[in-house]
């Protein structure tokens, strides 16, 4: 199954993460009544639906890269309020000045120059416009995926293995003090963090592990990739940790992200900007 292909394995995947943190995070970005904003990387619509859900009067524009992830949120969400759109975060395609706001959920991560995307966001959004994002905290609050990397390096700890992991819980700002950092040298303004904490129900174990073998994206294609000998050791073992020796039931795992925000200062100011960013970092 080629990564990033099925969007509603990905749903099953993130996007039941995503769905809980979009609410809150839309509230932190703190947008107009109104307003016409621009959702980048929009992926299967969740912050989008929830911009319309949350902010009165709201109009949306989604861009994303994969047209079958465009195709799959036209389908779901006909809104004349909203629409979707082939495009990408290093070169978004509007015109300055077209927007309200830019928002990014949970996408910071996967670009490989976000610095260029967020002077993008702030490119497309009128001056004292917000431009805002969102990602996990990789390095200390997400369990659902630190559960499976510690298991996985203990079943399979191979340079493989810990290259994976590398690639899944190392980001490029992993941190409120980066985010900002990177913010200010976009040229924003009154720029905010925030850690905001969401909580995932799981029915059963089951629930929990069946997604990491959707081979959806990279992490959860590893374990689908293992020999059978040791795909059964990492289940068992990470069943292991989530519930102990105890039976089969229902158990929550909490998350935090950060949020950043900031607003696009006025024209006639020039780019503001605070030099290279160094806060944070691999």
């Amino acid at each position: 199954m080629a990564e990033f292909s099925n969007p509603d394995l990905y749903d099953f995947w993130m996007g039941r993460w995503s769905a809980r943190l979009a609410p809150a995070f839309v509230d932190f970005a703190d947008l107009p009544k109104g307003g016409r904003f621009l959702d980048v990387g929009s992926g299967t619509g969740v912050l989008a639906a929830t911009l319309l859900a949350r902010v009165d009067g709201a109009a949306v524009v989604g861009v994303e890269p994969a047209p079958n992830y465009v195709a799959y949120s036209r389908e779901r969400m006909r809104d004349e309020r909203m629409r979707f759109e082939v495009g990408d975060a290093l070169d978004i395609p509007f015109a300055d000045e077209s927007f309200d706001g830019a928002l990014s959920l949970l996408i910071l991560q996967e670009l490989p120059d976000a610095l260029k995307a967020v002077r993008g966001m702030q490119r497309v959004t009128r001056p004292g416009g917000t431009v805002a994002a969102s990602q996990w905290d990789f390095a200390a609050a997400m369990p659902m995926l630190s559960l499976f990397w510690d298991s996985a390096m203990e079943v399979a700890g191979t340079d493989a293995t810990r290259a994976a992991a590398a690639d899944c819980m190392e980001v490029d700002y992993p941190d409120a003090q980066a985010l900002q950092c990177l913010w200010q040298e976009a040229g924003l303004v009154e720029v905010e963090t925030k850690a905001q904490g969401v909580t995932m129900a799981f029915t059963s174990f089951e629930d929990y592990w069946a997604p990491f073998l959707s081979g959806v994206t990279p992490t959860s294609s590893f374990a689908g990739k293992l020999p059978g000998d040791q795909r059964a050791a990492l289940m068992a073992r990470l069943r292991h940790k989530v519930l102990g020796a105890g039976p089969e039931r229902p158990f929550t795992l909490a998350a935090r992200a950060w949020s950043v925000r900031g607003k696009v200062a006025s024209r006639s100011l020039g780019r503001v900007e605070t030099g290279k960013c160094t806060a944070g970092g691999r």
